[in-house]
């Protein structure tokens, strides 16, 4: 495959190189920086047969079927066969911009317990896709599911010609929830969407969610029931010992997402980026000392 840049036709496996040639005029590196994003996914990966592609994805399967039952023993060899056939790829320079280029503005409520602990972002490697993996330091509604953490996922899909946001996605308490004000939302901030982190229990919500997908409304107004009244009226889990007992506040303040956390920051300093299909397999092999809940890996 070629690509036509401004005043030649290269391959792909020459664009970044042509592009950084000491000499070429501005014009011509801002065009070039745009050939290497339009088509960096194709040029970066080599493509398996479908047959064998379809081993992994079985074997992929029965790994994370092995760690949704919290069973390491079984789940991690697994993900080791996986990776060792498809290995994930470090970023190039240009995906690491994008990483950050797109990282979401996450909001919380006001006196959310629990910090962000790590992030991890993975790559697609065919798909102009990145899903920000975040880990929050537990979830209230799980004290004794033996994570040490809590694990939730943002997608952000985007056009490698004009780096403009297509999509937003999230994964909300076991499905996908995205919206069409997210997308406009984020491209008028410069690609960062806007992201509503649920107190307690850190479901990631997009831009006008609430009141246009049922889910979210449903589980919100659930949660803070649980929160707010509920949960102060349950034994006790000893492994919730200094959690709070209680949301106090009413329904508008649980879902007025006022407190801005930048993951970037946090991105910088993990420097956990990776160029891979296996999600789950990578944060298992690559980017964790500790467990976490598996979840869907690409919307």
């Amino acid at each position: 495959m070629s690509l036509r840049c401004p005043g030649t036709q290269i391959s792909p496996a020459v664009i970044a190189a042509r592009s950084e040639r000491p000499g070429a005029g501005r014009r011509q590196r801002r065009a070039g920086k745009k050939c290497v994003s339009a088509l960096l996914h194709l040029a970066l990966v080599t493509s398996l047969p479908a047959a064998d592609r379809a081993n992994l994805a079985t074997i992929n399967a029965q790994a994370q079927a092995a760690h949704g039952k919290r069973n390491l023993g079984e789940a991690t060899p697994l993900y080791q066969q996986l990776l060792a056939a498809e290995p994930p790829a470090s970023p190039t320079a240009l995906q690491r911009d994008l990483v950050l280029r797109f990282a979401p503005r996450l909001h919380n409520v006001p006196d959310e317990f629990f910090p962000l602990k790590d992030i991890a972002a993975i790559l697609h490697p065919e798909k102009p896709i990145i899903a920000y993996h975040l880990f929050w330091e537990d979830d209230l509604g799980f004290p004794s599911d033996n994570d040490p953490c809590d694990h939730e996922v943002v997608w952000i899909e985007y056009d490698p010609a004009s780096q403009r946001v297509t999509r937003v996605s999230t994964y909300w308490h076991g499905r996908i929830v995205s919206t069409e004000p997210a997308v406009a939302e984020a491209n008028a901030h410069d690609g960062r969407a806007w992201i509503g982190v649920e107190w307690g229990y850190h479901g990631s919500i997009p831009w006008q969610a609430i009141g246009r997908v049922k889910a979210v409304d449903d589980i919100l107004r659930d949660h803070w029931d649980k929160a707010h009244q509920r949960m102060k009226t349950l034994p006790r889990d000893p492994l919730a010992r200094g959690w709070p007992t209680e949301y106090a506040g009413d329904f508008a303040a649980f879902t007025t997402f006022t407190v801005p956390n930048d993951p970037r920051p946090l991105l910088r300093e993990r420097d956990l980026v990776y160029v891979s299909r296996w999600a789950n397999a990578t944060l298992n092999r690559h980017c964790l000392r500790y467990n976490f809940a598996a979840k869907t890996e690409w919307p």
